[in-house]
């Protein structure tokens, strides 16, 4: 058996081959630009295609593929015609196109109403606020518009015919509810639109159908593939860190850092959404959310760029003299550098570096760096602790994970044992692990972990130097505060 997975993101698609035994066959990736027109940006959906459809000739050199599935970006959709036609390209989910339609949600429906049945609250990110800036700014391309798809489920269509989105990708959607795992009617209804436009919701995992499609086949697929519903790339790389029921979580340490907490009641109290946490379907009978900080190893790479003036190196060693240190600085790092995210979701919120004094050191700036990030996940899992959202454990991935130092100070601080994965490739793995069980070489998703997911290193809280972090923690939950007012 040949087990293809692939992961497709804005600019980028990856893809990896597994056997049944686990063990990876074949892996690549291609880039490509986004599409630009008219002085704005939109995903370049043709040359992902290209590049989903030469990376599949190239793994299918190897034998037969048994199934295929896909991961993908969330929010992000393309609206076909009648003839299955593009008449409108998938605007990125920062485009601030949409905004005033996300206000003019919350007025007309309310933010209660809809956190009640979609686990989130009207944002400008999501795509229900991009299609009413559609119907809004081009009627004429509205109302020819038969078939809205996010990317995950568009690939599926053109290899099966067939039109399904898993739960977690259709939570990214706006209206859909995380509930009753459907597309809102009612809020559909209100709103004027078609409930048919969207894709068929289903379970991550489930199959999909066969690839018997002309262009199916012109890729490399036979008619006796696969298609194997992926899911949201958030998901799947939680589930390829081998997190998978309550009480577990992972952590993605790359640019921005996002904490994937899974969890087993639904959340009735508004004021979760409105700090920034959605409540996502995970799996058949768990939920998630989704934690973040906005100034991760891109704080990281301003200081080693902006004020270390560019210091180079290879990725295990660029860092060496730096950390050469033991037990925590004076020093408080605030890391708003790109704003701030959950729980406070103000983007015009700046960081800072407090207590600097002529003897402070590089090493001590970047130490205090990698402190501030622990510290403000540590504010993030406290919050969700008021809704009975608890770890036991968590799972490193990233960039930031490479760092033994950081992943050490992160431990330390939150005091939770946390491991690190052997493979930085999560999302691929993560829909092997779902591939695996639904073509019945496993039993379940827990035995498809135990066999695909490799843990490199384990790391458990310390008391040595708990007093001083604890204490310097007290102090930086009043930073944010005492510096909004001079912002």
């Amino acid at each position: 058996m040949l087990i293809l997975t692939l992961d497709v993101g804005t600019t980028c698609v990856k893809a990896q081959l597994f056997n049944e035994f686990g063990e990876i066959v074949f892996y690549s990736a291609k880039e490509c630009k986004l599409k630009v027109e008219k002085n704005e940006s939109y995903i370049d959906i043709d040359a992902l295609i290209k590049n989903v459809s030469c990376l599949v000739k190239e793994s299918s050199k190897l034998g037969k593929i048994t199934s295929i599935s896909f991961s993908s970006l969330g929010e992000s959709f393309v609206c076909l015609d009648k003839n299955d036609n593009i008449i409108f390209y998938p605007m990125l989910y920062s485009d601030p196109r949409g905004y005033e339609e996300a206000e003019e949600l919350e007025k007309y429906i309310g933010n209660e109403e809809i956190f009640s049945k979609t686990g989130t609250v009207a944002n400008s990110i999501f795509s229900i606020s991009k299609l009413l800036w559609i119907k809004k700014h081009y009627k004429n391309v509205y109302e020819k518009i038969d078939k809205i798809m996010l990317i995950c489920d568009y690939l599926g269509y053109l290899l099966t015919n067939k039109r399904v989105i898993d739960y977690s990708l259709a939570a990214r959607t706006g209206v859909f509810n995380v509930y009753k795992k459907e597309f809102d009617e009612e809020i559909l209804n209100k709103l004027k639109i078609d409930k048919n436009l969207w894709s068929e919701p289903n379970l991550i995992g489930t199959i999909v159908g066969q690839t018997t499609t002309t262009f199916a086949k012109q890729i490399g697929l036979s008619e006796e593939t696969k298609l194997i519903l992926g899911s949201h790339d958030q998901i799947c790389a939680t589930l390829g860190a081998g997190v998978s029921k309550a009480r577990q979580a992972a952590d993605g340490m790359g640019t921005v850092e996002c904490i994937t907490t899974i969890f087993d009641h639904p959340i009735k109290e508004i004021e979760f959404a409105l700090k920034g946490y959605p409540v996502v379907p995970f799996l058949d009978k768990y939920y998630c959310t989704y934690a973040l900080n906005y100034s991760s190893n891109s704080l990281v790479d301003w200081f080693k760029n902006k004020i270390l003036k560019g210091y180079k190196g290879n990725f295990d060693t660029q860092f060496e003299y730096l950390e050469q240190f033991e037990g925590p600085t004076d020093l408080l790092v605030l890391p708003y550098f790109a704003g701030a995210a959950t729980p406070y979701q103000n983007s015009l919120a700046k960081g800072a570096i407090i207590n600097l004094d002529l003897n402070s050191r590089n090493e001590d700036i970047y130490r205090a760096i990698l402190e501030g990030t622990s510290y403000e996940m540590k504010l993030n899992l406290e919050v969700l602790k008021d809704y009975n959202i608890e770890l036991d454990e968590l799972i490193v991935t990233g960039g930031g994970s490479n760092s033994k130092k950081w992943v050490k100070i992160k431990s330390d601080i939150l005091n939770l044992p946390i491991s690190t994965l052997k493979s930085s490739e999560g999302g691929l793995c993560g829909l092997a692990i779902v591939s695996f069980k639904s073509l019945g070489i496993t039993s379940s998703i827990e035995d498809g972990i135990n066999i695909l997911v490799k843990y490199k290193n384990k790391f458990t809280p310390s008391n040595e130097y708990k007093t001083q972090y604890e204490n310097k923690y007290l102090k930086y939950k009043k930073l944010y505060k005492n510096l909004k007012e001079i912002n």
